[in-house]
């Protein structure tokens, strides 16, 4: 994908018939299982222990049935935080660094986050990513936290209000109760919890399903966070902290 050419500042919202999703979440978590339980097959690899997979952010396209319409989604599954780096001593990225260059790009707007968190016993190092994500998307866009690896849970829908403390501790900053828990497993004794898993993600989307759907463009959230947190040197801070690969995208946010 080749860089697209500058434009002028994009607007904060536009009214749009389709809908953007952001799969985000820490390497290992089941951001490629998320994806494929959306898109109805196999699209995403995955990976059996937890090791990435996903290298690089990616953008998928599907066409989803929910209880009545159907909806056009645009899918970017976000490369993993945490990531493991070849020569980490020569590389300046840090583990909330988010690769959003290709997304801006496309100039894309965002309608939802879903933030995923492996189950059934969340991680510490969960709450530094969870907070880094919400104080960049937190005011725009609703981020809707998945619970995966659930598979074993007798109820995976009860999983949320008995683990409501561990929540609280972990999601710190958490906006709202909206909230998915499921299984990216799929198949032979899973395949009733995955199409209830599968049922919940969709309709986490189709709540935001409307011709009149206001989205959030991205290129307006992320100069937000460069005018607060940007400091002296906004151009550097916006490259880094969005793993932008060229300077006039970054001059997009300054």
């Amino acid at each position: 994908m080749g860089i697209l050419a500058l434009l002028k500042p994009a607007a904060a919202t536009s009214v749009r018939p389709d809908l953007t999703v952001l799969v985000m979440g820490e390497t290992g978590t089941g951001k490629s299982s998320v994806v494929n339980l959306l898109v109805g097959t196999r699209v995403a690899k995955i990976s059996p222990d937890a090791k990435p997979c996903t290298l690089k952010t990616v953008k998928y396209e599907a066409t989803i049935r929910g209880r009545g319409a159907q909806m056009s989604v645009h899918i970017w599954e976000v490369r993993g935080f945490n990531q493991p780096v070849e020569r980490p001593r020569n590389n300046s990225e840090t583990a909330f660094d988010m690769d959003l260059d290709l997304i801006l790009q496309a100039n894309a707007s965002v309608d939802v986050i879903l933030f995923c968190a492996r189950g059934p016993r969340l991680k510490v190092t969960t709450t530094g990513i969870f907070q880094s994500v919400n104080r960049v998307f937190g005011e725009h866009v609703t981020i809707v936290p998945v619970i995966t690896s659930l598979e074993l849970e007798t109820n995976m829908e009860g999983w949320w209000e008995r683990n409501s403390v561990q929540v609280n501790r972990i999601l710190v900053g958490l906006r709202g109760t909206e909230h998915a828990c499921i299984t990216g497993l799929q198949g032979g004794r899973y395949e009733a919890k995955s199409a209830a898993s599968r049922a919940s993600l969709v309709s986490t989307l189709e709540g935001r399903h409307s011709p009149r759907q206001r989205s959030v463009s991205l290129e307006f959230i992320l100069r937000e966070d460069v005018r607060r947190n940007g400091g002296q040197d906004k151009m550097n801070y916006a490259k880094k902290r969005f793993m932008l690969r060229s300077n006039a995208a970054a001059r997009r946010l300054v």
